[in-house]
């Protein structure tokens, strides 16, 4: 009996492999976040320049960057895929109705980029707080003054709002908002940053 119970103990005190979660960085300014590690499947969102991460895994060049959680399958596609691969298969990464966020590895960093409006003072730094600063500073700050002067908008909307935030309305253009006046629909002012045209 002895030997036995020897065995089971061996067995018992063999280190099983753990992956610790760990906190990683976004030092591109868009990373998809994709369903499953691969380029070939569907995206569901994506992460900003220098935004945090969780990492519970590393594979092949992918980090698993989130638990499984319900995929909403729909008609056997997922409500929550962007673009690309939408269908509920193991292929793509879902399964039994659930999935987790993958990203390219490569992109992510332990220490966070420096963030380009930390000596900002005045407007600028009020802004610096907006989506894709560091690419459209000069858009944000002309942008804001305008708004400021002709008495659309006042310092403390854009206090309040955090500058302008990248739209989910117009996912592949380059349009941002930011509320003017309240936190209503009818607030909400559009910027394309492309062609400098404000909308409603």
């Amino acid at each position: 009996m002895k030997p036995f119970t020897l065995i089971a103990l061996v067995v018992l005190i063999i280190p099983i492999p753990i992956l610790a979660s760990e906190s990683y960085w976004n030092t591109v300014d868009r990373l998809n976040r994709r369903t499953c590690p691969s380029t070939q499947c569907g995206v569901v969102g994506r992460l900003f320049f220098r935004e945090g991460a969780t990492v519970y895994e590393v594979r092949n060049g992918w980090a698993r960057i989130t638990p499984a959680y319900n995929a909403s399958c729909k008609n056997g596609h997922s409500e929550y895929v962007d673009s690309g691969n939408s269908a509920c298969i193991a292929s793509n990464g879902i399964h039994g109705g659930k999935f987790s966020e993958w990203v390219a590895f490569k992109y992510l960093s332990k220490n966070r980029p420096p963030d380009p409006a930390e000596d900002e003072t005045g407007l600028a730094g009020i802004l610096g707080k907006s989506d894709d600063y560091h690419l459209y500073k000069d858009q944000f700050l002309k942008t804001a003054s305008a708004l400021i002067s002709q008495k659309i908008c006042t310092l403390k909307d854009f206090q309040e709002g955090w500058g302008f935030t990248k739209s989910t309305t117009y996912p592949n253009q380059p349009v941002y908002f930011t509320y003017c006046g309240g936190m209503h629909k009818r607030n909400k002012i559009h910027l394309n940053v492309q062609s400098g045209k404000i909308f409603r």
